[in-house]
């Protein structure tokens, strides 16, 4: 059977709300019904079954009371009709079901699908579907569905989740305590930028896409709410080189950063910078610290600097200015930092950059700020309204607030501006290693310093540090160095 789905996933996303509001007038306009979209689902999850678990034989689906358990039954009387062993453990009330999901459960029922309402023994299934909640969900889940969802990833079955894993909120990508971890998670319509981002990617797994028939049909109706940017994209972006190009055109980035006992980090960065291709890089850094960066890497121009007026001679001479890494927040920082403020040209602003930045009402005029979610807490401040769990809302905020674009770091890392986000694609959990976020500055500078645009730059900058990662990775994850990057940067870049 031809798969009816795709691992190849659109560069746009929506909210969950939209999906909801959409959805019929999409399936209307394609010249079809709710109902039909209900069958062509459950098509498509059969399809999984019989491209990719071809060897499941006994499949155990999770049914609620929504559109999730309508598409579980119809999936139920596909996958039964085929001689596969099929039960459906009903987690409601079957007679509180209506409309479609009421008439999928009949055609189930009617088809001899064993449908019972007393948690069977889990062990014994090769597959659990989750249909319990869909788009509609918020809040928490009851106690007795967490029970049952922990259960659950103790078997080694294969999970699968329909639409979205339940527990995870598929626009702010919250995900609710004890919520469905799934292996495979097959998305329909139009993916959810909920699911693209933080805690969500890792329950969500591997993620599938199909469009039921009617994406056009609703890209005409909704307008998306992020972007999700692929590789072709992304490196289009990327200004080429002349052959008669010289360092001087190439960008000059000033690099701030490693206080006494912290040279590590304003050497990560600096590297980083030359291995992305600015032109000249200078680093300005804390006087015990030069012959240590400077050390293996002659490249670059390194000053020990004692006082503010020593780093102004060399904001005068860059391009771009990274700061943050390895900074540290005594005196000597804060007057380096204070200082930087003057600057006039762009700024990327990493570590404790930013934690001297929210201590403070000065501000930058042109910025990138690239904080994680602790670093972003701070950033916010008290008194905000805002929801701090929802990182969509988090990075647009912060974005306006600073007047900045924003990278806000984590899996599916999202870039903002004040009018618009993009969804990082790539990275790994090998990611999680000291000095991993002062690459992605020097990146970011260098990129810049070339020419690009701060969003565009940032956008492209994440996209080649979680894919030179991911390559990286492939000798293993566990102790991965951030150094073991730039080998792969240069390479990405050409």
């Amino acid at each position: 059977m031809e798969a009816k789905y795709t691992a190849n996933l659109p560069q746009v996303a929506y909210s969950a709300q939209q999906v909801q509001q959409y959805e019929e007038q999409a399936a209307k306009n394609s010249g079809t019904s709710l109902s039909n979209l209900m069958l062509r689902a459950g098509e498509s999850l059969f399809s999984l079954f019989e491209n990719d678990l071809v060897s499941a034989q006994h499949i155990l689906l999770l049914a609620g009371k929504g559109n999730n358990a309508g598409d579980a039954y119809v999936l139920a009387r596909l996958l039964y009709q085929t001689g596969r062993a099929v039960t459906v453990y009903s987690l409601c009330d079957t007679t509180l079901l209506t409309g479609d999901a009421l008439q999928a459960y009949q055609a189930a029922y009617q088809a001899k699908v064993d449908i019972v309402t007393k948690r069977p023994c889990l062990d014994s299934y090769h597959v659990i579907v989750d249909g319990v909640f869909g788009t509609g969900f918020r809040g928490e889940l009851p106690e007795q569905i967490q029970k049952l969802f922990s259960e659950c990833e103790k078997v080694p079955a294969n999970k699968l989740s329909i639409d979205i894993p339940s527990g995870v909120n598929g626009t702010t990508s919250v995900v609710a305590k004890g919520a469905f971890k799934a292996d495979i998670t097959m998305t329909f319509i139009a993916l959810k930028q909920g699911l693209l981002t933080g805690k969500a990617k890792a329950h969500c797994g591997q993620l599938v896409y199909t469009s039921l028939g009617v994406a056009d049909a609703f890209e005409q109706l909704a307008q998306p709410s992020a972007t999700y940017m692929d590789h072709e994209s992304l490196f289009s972006r990327l200004p080429s080189r002349s052959v008669d190009c010289y360092k001087n055109i190439c960008g000059h980035v000033l690099v701030v950063g490693g206080n006494k006992g912290m040279a590590g980090a304003i050497r990560l960065a600096a590297e980083a910078a030359l291995r992305a291709g600015a032109g000249l890089v200078s680093v300005a850094t804390h006087p015990d610290n030069v012959a240590c960066v400077l050390q293996g890497r002659y490249e670059l121009m390194v000053h020990g600097i004692e006082d503010v007026q020593q780093l102004s001679v060399l904001m005068s001479k860059a391009d771009v200015m990274v700061i943050g890494p390895g900074l540290g927040q005594d005196e000597w920082a804060q007057a380096l930092f204070s200082q930087s403020t003057q600057f006039a040209k762009q700024v990327v602003c990493d570590a404790d950059g930013l934690n001297l930045l929210a201590q403070t009402k000065k501000r930058y005029c042109c910025a990138v700020l690239t904080p994680h979610m602790g670093e972003a807490k701070r950033l916010l401040g008290v008194k905000s309204g805002v929801d701090e769990a929802n990182r969509f809302e988090l990075a647009a905020h912060l974005a306006k607030a600073y007047d900045a674009n924003i990278v806000l770091k984590g899996p599916g890392t999202l870039i903002a501006d004040e009018s618009r986000i993009n969804i990082n694609r790539s990275g790994c959990a090998a990611m999680a290693s000291a000095g991993m976020g002062d690459i992605l500055s020097g990146i970011i500078g260098a990129l810049i310093a070339q020419g690009m645009k701060p969003f565009a730059a940032a956008n492209l900058a994440v996209y080649i540090h979680g894919l030179a990662a991911q390559i990286a990775a492939k000798e293993g994850e566990k102790g991965l160095l951030a150094s073991d990057l730039f080998m792969h940067i240069r390479r990405l870049l050409g």
